[in-house]
């Protein structure tokens, strides 16, 4: 919009510039037609100074004006139109008005010079008409090219409202499209996460009833295996249905033992891939912190399960865990390639799913999950590559050991 607007400005003002030109002869002439009169005026002066001398009543105010008049007519902005014939009898009459002695002329003298003078006043008249016919052409012709400068800049600006106009309105449209898949897609996740809860549940409280037999036991450990990783999913589809219909996660607080929380977090990822060798790199001493056990159980098996999921076979899972400072770290680092840094900030957006992981297990759900649970805590997520890996670190503020 702006830029058509900007462009009937332009149009507008390339106009009144090629126009200056004719704007400013127009005004010379408007000058040199009012002072045309002049030589008219002192045609009459010198009519009237005749009849005077006549009558012998020619006074000084007479030739007074008589001199000034002559000035004025050589000096009039009209003199330039004169022929040089006319433009010598006017400086002639005022070099001897000026230089001789008027008071002594005889009466035709003046009578003479206005018989000389009135060749020149029908001239200047001439001039007068033609170039008024030439001002009033010019005039007209300034109006209609000025009113064709803003007609043009009315009718850009209207393009450009109307641009501008369809432009909201296909993004109106989109936005409200967008607003409809969306909530569209948090119905069905809601939907759908709900009604999977109830069986998934019945699933797994029947299978700690089942007979566990050593030729049943492999079976019962898989379907509760395969219960509690259904679970996990529900649970995140349904974290991030509140988070992306502007709910708060539901939120614990209490002294939570992170060290002992960790600990159980391996044991599960332990369990769930016997493949993956999980190295702990932290001491045995408590590491406190204030917040949610479930939740921060839940996010850290989540960085467990990605490494493990996504990492190189055969590498080792390593996982550190400090308190310094004030803020508790725990890092879980793979010796997988480490990521882009687009696909870094990428992981962390909801149902991105990395070119590199199709195929495997997951829906993009866990890490933005975990983020949001960190910063619930204080604290924020993030990722690193080092050592010809990556890491992946969480960080919350941590209590002394003592409190």
């Amino acid at each position: 919009m702006s830029y058509l607007l900007i462009a009937g400005l332009l149009a507008l003002g390339l106009v009144l510039f090629f126009e200056q030109e004719t704007l400013e002869h127009a005004l010379g002439d408007a000058r040199a037609a009012d002072s045309a009169y002049r030589y008219s005026q002192l045609e009459r002066d010198l009519l009237m100074a005749a009849l005077e001398c006549r009558e012998g009543a020619l006074t000084d105010v007479r030739l007074t004006s008589l001199r000034h008049r002559s000035e004025l007519a050589v000096d009039s902005a009209s003199f330039h139109w004169l022929s040089p014939e006319s433009q010598q009898t006017l400086r002639r009459l005022e070099q001897s008005l000026r230089q001789g002695d008027p008071a002594s002329w005889p009466c035709e003298l003046f009578s003479g010079w206005a018989g000389l003078i009135h060749p020149v006043v029908i001239e200047a008249t001439d001039r007068f008409n033609t170039v008024r016919g030439r001002l009033l052409a010019q005039i007209r012709g300034l109006r209609r090219d000025t009113v064709l400068g803003f007609l043009v800049v009315i009718l850009l600006t209207t393009a450009a409202l109307i641009s501008a106009w369809r432009v909201n309105r296909r993004q109106r449209q989109r936005i409200a499209s967008l607003e409809s898949e969306r909530a569209f897609r948090q119905r069905l996740v809601g939907m759908v996460a709900h009604e999977l809860r109830t069986p998934v549940a019945t699933i797994s409280g029947f299978a700690e009833l089942l007979d566990c037999s050593d030729r049943n036991s492999q079976h019962i450990k898989r379907i509760k295996r395969m219960a509690q990783r259904l679970e996990q999913t529900i649970s995140s589809f349904l974290d991030l249905h509140r988070l992306e219909s502007g709910q708060p996660l539901q939120m614990k607080s209490g002294r939570v033992d992170l060290r002992a929380l960790l600990d159980e977090a391996l044991e599960i990822a332990r369990a769930r891939y016997p493949q993956t060798e999980f190295a702990l790199e932290a001491s045995g001493e408590p590491v406190w912190v204030r917040g949610d056990e479930a939740r921060l159980l839940s996010a850290i098996q989540n960085l467990l399960s990605n490494a493990a999921k996504y990492g190189p076979e055969g590498e080792p899972v390593r996982v550190g865990l400090r308190c310094e400072g004030g803020r508790a770290r725990l890092e879980v680092a793979d010796g997988g390639p480490p990521l882009s840094a687009e696909e870094a900030e990428a992981v962390f957006e909801p149902w991105t799913r990395l070119a590199r992981h199709q195929g495997l297990e997951g829906y993009g759900l866990g890490l933005p999950v975990v983020r949001e649970v960190a910063r619930r805590h204080g604290g924020d997520i993030g990722w690193e590559p080092r050592d010809g890996g990556q890491v992946f670190w969480l960080e919350i503020p941590c209590e002394p050991a003592s409190r």
